[in-house]
């Protein structure tokens, strides 16, 4: 129970991320519209987000977002780390980016034998079984296996 909670807390970050960066999209490009004052300018500097190699993703098919969106969690290398983050999709329309930004709710997780473990979170593992699917362990306990896409 632990895990879907802390998995839904990730998924419904991600989603607060993609809501304000669309909404504040939005409003600039209106505030541009809007700009009489041939004097007045506006920079805004690019937000810094860290991207990195995707390693694979896999779906998972137990559980949806919030809005009813398929999840899914993409790995990815950067530097000597490595991350897990979970992704939102509908129905078969997933696109994934082979240098995928970081999200402020990925995981860094560590090798630790034949799995991965979170590093803020050590009761979390993550194994890779024969087939190439992703199983999630919350201490110990196998709490879900997702589908390979990549």
């Amino acid at each position: 129970m632990n895990s879907f909670i802390t998995r839904f807390a990730k998924i419904s970050a991600l989603a607060l991320l993609v809501i304000t960066v669309v909404s504040s999209c939005d409003r600039s490009t209106k505030t541009d519209a809007a700009k009489t004052d041939s004097t007045a300018t506006v920079k805004t500097a690019p937000m810094k987000v860290d991207s990195g190699k995707l390693v694979g993703a896999w779906h998972d098919e137990a559980i949806k977002s919030d809005k009813g969106e398929e999840i899914a969690y993409e790995v990815i290398s950067s530097g000597h780390k490595v991350y897990i983050q979970a992704i939102t999709f509908t129905g078969t329309d997933l696109t994934l980016n082979d240098t995928p930004p970081i999200t402020p709710a990925a995981t860094e997780i560590k090798k630790d034998g034949d799995k991965y473990v979170s590093v803020e979170r050590p009761d979390e593992s993550y194994k890779i079984d024969k087939e190439g699917n992703l199983e999630l362990y919350d201490k110990g306990v196998l709490v879900a296996t997702c589908k390979k896409l990549l």
